[in-house]
């Protein structure tokens, strides 16, 4: 008993450490944008959150995508709120609404006068679909609706949501509208919601930390400016008789000085690119404090080294374990381990992720602290597939009865690629024996060292050699991903294999990708961004490091090759080029069809960082995922051995010309001249400067600072040569500029050079002045 409170104790401990970035008041912008359509900025949206508690407020177009990229379920949220009743801002609640109903968490709901009536209205309209999906568990629509209180709210009050004190208070707009106060301690966030000026605003936000506030009169980059006070009429109406319904930048500041708030947030935007240094200087006629500028998945607080997508906020589901690799390699040799800019740089060792982390629980069970699965420590005997899916049907292995048998991607998870192998001889196994109990192949019943594959659930959905059905597996004996028969070839009697059962997080190996629309593609369940499309052309080892560590794509300079559990993560198991007639990776990628040997269509194998120790000189060979078929010569027949989405070995150099050549006896096919997609973590490297300057300066920087990555000698600051922009920056090589490809200052004034709006800056363009 003594062991089990110590062990919960040390739970409490990790989660609380894992919380606590939870523990102070924030704000993350879901939506910036308005009733107008933009790709680059979703519906009004704002995310309260303080430890375990989480507020939705307002739900425009785009909010449930932009919570998906940061792994918020809605099922989670604790409170849904409305400023107003305009459809930008409502837009997404009725799925909202139905998701948190499915869920079982406590939810208040509250809003201006009809927000009861909304509710209720979505309930009559969808109440036999809502039932129907509650119906899959269990339940009924009564008990659902236990679950939430709705409120209508009017005047001046407050309540609590969670250790969150909220106050609200009507401000002016077209139609019934609250602004709301949230406060924990001495922190405090007021969203202000649509609205013209105010005198309720500056005393509900007296002192705040910070204001999220409507943008209206927010000047939109490359406009003409606004010259004299002609918005300082706070009462001002438009050239009819009728009142806008949205603050100018004299209102705004104006409200924000009298209340005294430390940062002024502006969100709300009808467009998507902002002159900060225009609006700011129109906000300085009043107000003094911070000035910053709301974009998707800006998380306040905002400090001046913060980023837009902070990892802080991003709470993945998907973790990739390190692969344990502490020392580098040459392609032939084990060297110190390189410096930036030095040959072989770029490799496993340079990199550290997350570090192998087990607790051995005492019990036949090993958690791993980083994935939060927990594993069966001893795999028993040899099995079949259905006598292990039994087996984790039946197990009550330490008090629990949820065990299964593992995805590979769960599996792989274990791997360490510290292990070291001699053909088929182990010497150090891939997999941390200190807290995991792995059997070697019996030599004595005539069995390899190496047969003692892990298999998985994973079944492949072709087949391999002439028409094997196949199960995949991890070998932490040899450290390779291979795909084995199911059955005998000879008997048809179905095949043994060990099994180690998991459970816990069945979130681990599902992928969360999203098209960035700039080249690039991010998985927000591993906090991994990745090179959509590949270079197109196979490098050896060295050239594939140097490539990846020298690619400038989407304005990010600090891009890498992936270690072999990088790259596992993004291969999709259920295509292959037999039944998908496509590569195995999500369609949201662009990959190079390549022929093989034989002349027939094939996918390319794909490089990582990893060296795999194997063979007569260990160093000599790095770890590849094939995302097209694994093949093998066998019998003089080029086959997929392995399955797509195998894991293998290349020797990392090689004359070109002597490849594809064939090894081992399976007749592994060698192509040595492998394909690179290269992935960086999806905190940007790119700092925003938010330091401003004070007031009698009237001008503010507030702009993305790019590092480059060669020195500019020209010391009288003459501007670039078209041909200079051209090396630097033309990515695909047309000769042109288009806006994914241009940076800086150049990506600011894109518009104004594209003088015929056909998306891409030319020489002509670039040598002619003024606006089209």
């Amino acid at each position: 008993m003594k062991k089990q409170f110590a062990f919960l104790l040390f739970f409490i401990g990790i989660q609380l450490f894992a919380q606590e970035h939870n523990n102070h008041l924030t704000a993350t912008i879901i939506g910036s944008g308005s009733p107008k359509f933009n790709t680059e900025r979703s519906g009004p949206s704002v995310l309260i959150s303080y430890k375990n508690t989480q507020i939705l407020v307002d739900m425009g177009n785009g909010t449930q995508a932009n919570l998906n990229k940061i792994n918020t379920k809605i099922k989670d949220l604790d409170g849904l709120l409305f400023t107003h009743h305009h459809l930008d801002h409502n837009e997404e609640f009725a799925p909202i609404f139905i998701q948190s109903l499915l869920g079982r968490n406590k939810t208040i709901i509250a809003g201006p006068k009809q927000t009861t009536l909304i509710i209720d209205n979505i309930l009559e309209s969808y109440e036999e679909d809502i039932a129907y999906r509650l119906s899959k568990s269990g339940r009924t629509l009564s008990d659902a609706t236990a679950n939430y209180t709705a409120k209508n709210l009017s005047g001046n009050d407050s309540f609590s949501i969670g250790d969150i004190k909220i106050t609200y208070t009507p401000v002016n707009h077209a139609i019934a509208t609250l602004a709301y106060r949230f406060d924990v301690g001495n922190e405090s966030i007021v969203i202000s919601g649509d609205l013209t000026y105010s005198k309720t605003l500056p005393i509900l936000a007296k002192n705040a930390d910070y204001l999220i506030m409507d943008s209206g009169g927010a000047i939109a980059l490359g406009s003409k400016r606004k010259t004299g006070k002609s918005n300082n009429n706070r009462n001002r109406k438009t050239n009819s008789t009728k009142e806008h319904a949205h603050v100018n930048l004299s209102e705004s500041s104006q409200m924000a000085k009298e209340a005294n708030v430390k940062d002024l947030v502006l969100t709300h935007f009808n467009f998507t690119d902002v002159d900060e240094e225009a609006t700011t200087a129109a906000i300085r006629e009043n107000y003094s404090g911070n000035v910053l500028y709301g974009k998707d998945l800006m998380v306040l607080p905002y400090t001046e080294n913060s980023t837009v997508n902070q990892t802080s906020n991003l709470k993945v589901s998907y973790p990739i374990v390190d692969t344990g690799i502490k020392d580098s390699y040459s392609d032939s040799a084990e060297i110190t381990t390189p410096t930036k800019g030095a040959s072989f740089y770029g490799q496993d060792a340079n990199y550290n992720g997350n570090q192998p982390s087990y607790i051995n629980n005492r019990d036949g069970t090993i958690t791993d602290t980083v994935t939060g699965l927990i594993w069966e420590q001893d795999m028993g005997t040899k099995m079949t597939l259905k006598e292990a899916l039994l087996k984790a049907k039946n197990s009550k292995l330490g008090g629990y009865n949820d065990w299964r048998v593992p995805t590979l991607k769960e599996l792989y998870s274990l791997i360490l690629f510290t292990g070291k192998v001699k053909g088929a001889t182990a010497i150090e196994l891939f997999i941390d024996t200190n807290y995991f109990k792995q059997p070697l192949g019996n030599t004595q019943n005539n069995e390899r060292e190496i047969y003692a594959q892990t298999w998985s659930s994973t079944e492949y959905v072709g087949r391999t050699m002439k028409n094997n059905e196949t199960i995949f597996g991890v070998n932490f004996v040899d450290g390779r991903i291979k795909g084995y028969p199911k059955n005998q070839p000879r008997t048809g009697n179905e095949n043994k294999m060990y099994f180690r059962l998991v459970r816990g997080n069945t979130d681990y190996g599902k992928n969360n990708f999203i098209d960035n629309g700039d080249g690039t593609v991010s998985d927000y369940a591993t906090g991994l961004m990745w090179q959509k499309a590949n270079d197109g052309t196979g490098k050896n080892w060295e050239t594939s490091l140097s490539y990846a560590e020298n690619l400038e794509l989407a304005s990010h300079s600090d891009w890498r090759l992936p270690n072999a559990k990088e790259l596992q993560s993004i291969v999709d198991y259920t295509r292959s080029i037999q039944t998908t007639n496509s590569p195995a990776i999500d369609p949201i990628f662009e990959t190079t069809e390549i022929k093989d040997p034989n002349g027939k269509k094939q996918y390319p194998y794909f490089w990582t960082s990893t060296t795999h120790l194997d063979g007569k000189n260990p160093n000599a060979s790095a770890v590849y995922i094939a995302f097209g078929a694994s093949q093998g010569k066998m019998r003089n027949e080029i086959m997929d051995v392995h399955g797509a989405g195998a894991q293998r070995s290349d020797p990392k150099s090689g004359v070109k010309e002597n490849y594809p050549e064939y090894f081992g006896p399976q007749g592994d096919v060698r192509y040595v001249y492998n394909y690179v997609r290269a992935v960086r973590d999806i905190t940007p490297t790119t700092k925003i400067n938010t330091k401003i300057k004070t007031p009698q300066d009237k001008k503010v920087t507030t702009q993305n600072k790019q590092q480059p990555t060669k020195k500019n000698n020209n010391s009288n600051n003459t501007p670039p040569s078209f041909s200079e922009l051209l090396t630097k920056m033309d990515a695909n090589k047309d000769k042109k500029l288009s806006k994914s490809e241009v940076k800086g200052k150049l990506k600011e004034n894109f518009d104004q050079r594209d003088k015929n709006g056909d998306g891409f800056i030319t020489e002509e363009e670039m040598t002619k002045r003024g606006n089209r």
